[in-house]
Formats: C-alpha cells, sequence, structure tokens
C-alpha cells in the first residue's frame, strides 16, 4: 500500500484553502419541486449537485446519482429523494481536510460553509482541476468508489446462463 501526501500548496507555495477552489456557482430547489423540475434545473445548469431548501434553510442535497438510482415518479417531491445527512466544511480549511472527509463519507461533494452560512460547494472536480497531486486525489477516489462486487448475493457459475 502506497501513502500519498497532498501537495496542498498553490504555485506560489502557499497552503490552498477550500475557498480557493470551491465552487460559488450554487444551485437550489425547495423541498417541494418535482423530480423533473430539478432535473431540468440539472441539465440547465450542467450540474450534479443541488441544494435543497426549506424555506432558505438548508433541508438536504441531491445529486444526479440520487435521481438516477432512485427515481420512482417524476411528480413526486424532490425531498423523497434527497440525502439530509449533509456534509459540510468551513472554507478556510485545506483541501487534505476535504479529501479526508470524502474518504471518510465516501461521497464527491462537500457543502462550504463560514459561519454557518453555504458559501459554496467543493467537488473532486474542482480538487482535480487544482494544483493538488493526481496521487493523492485518485486515492481518495479509490476509496469512494470502492464496492464489494459480487459479494455472494448474485453468486452464480456460468453455465446457469441459458441462451
Amino acid at each position: 500500500m502506497h501513502i500519498f501526501k497532498a501537495k496542498v500548496h498553490n504555485k506560489n507555495g502557499d497552503t490552498m484553502k477550500i475557498k480557493d477552489i470551491m465552487s460559488r456557482k450554487l444551485i437550489r430547489c425547495e423541498i417541494d419541486d418535482n423530480v423533473l423540475f430539478v432535473c431540468n434545473l440539472m441539465k440547465t445548469h450542467d450540474v450534479g449537485f443541488i441544494l435543497i431548501m426549506n424555506k432558505n434553510k438548508l433541508y438536504g442535497v441531491v445529486t444526479d446519482r440520487d435521481l438516477i438510482c432512485d427515481l420512482a415518479d417524476s411528480k413526486a417531491p424532490i425531498k423523497q429523494f434527497g440525502n439530509t445527512n449533509i456534509v459540510n466544511i468551513d472554507e478556510n480549511n485545506e483541501i487534505k481536510d476535504a479529501l479526508n472527509l470524502m474518504k471518510t463519507n465516501k461521497i464527491k461533494r462537500l457543502v462550504v460553509t463560514s459561519q454557518n452560512k453555504i458559501t459554496g460547494v467543493i467537488s473532486l472536480s474542482d480538487i482535480y482541476n487544482s494544483d493538488v497531486d493526481s496521487e493523492t486525489i485518485l486515492e481518495t477516489i479509490k476509496t469512494i468508489f470502492a464496492i464489494n462486487r459480487n459479494n455472494g448475493y448474485y453468486d452464480t457459475d456460468v453455465n446457469d446462463f441459458i441462451l
């Protein structure tokens, strides 16, 4: 096993902060918006992550994956599909802190805050497009996407399939 240390400094040698690379383009919806509306928001704004608000308070988040995996009825309110287990990070934290949170929670995006107010979103893509060492990002990606394939549930033999 290789352990990589993150290069979390910019080209000037300064420590990079989350606020230096986070996305400030925050797309939001309300808890009663339907799935079709939210899908159109994602498409229009070319995002895969939307904040779900309830009267200007963060209720949850929904990702394109949430919608694809759980989509049942496009007229259902988005609150049925959102994830209310929100992981956030202060904008003054370092990039390595964001990567550690992403690895621990196996997620690709974090809500960024400052004094309990939402200021942005940071994603693996944001970090990848920064000056952070690619090996560190790859280690995080491997952890996030680690899946247990064929854990015995689909224990079949190739001869079990008939054409």
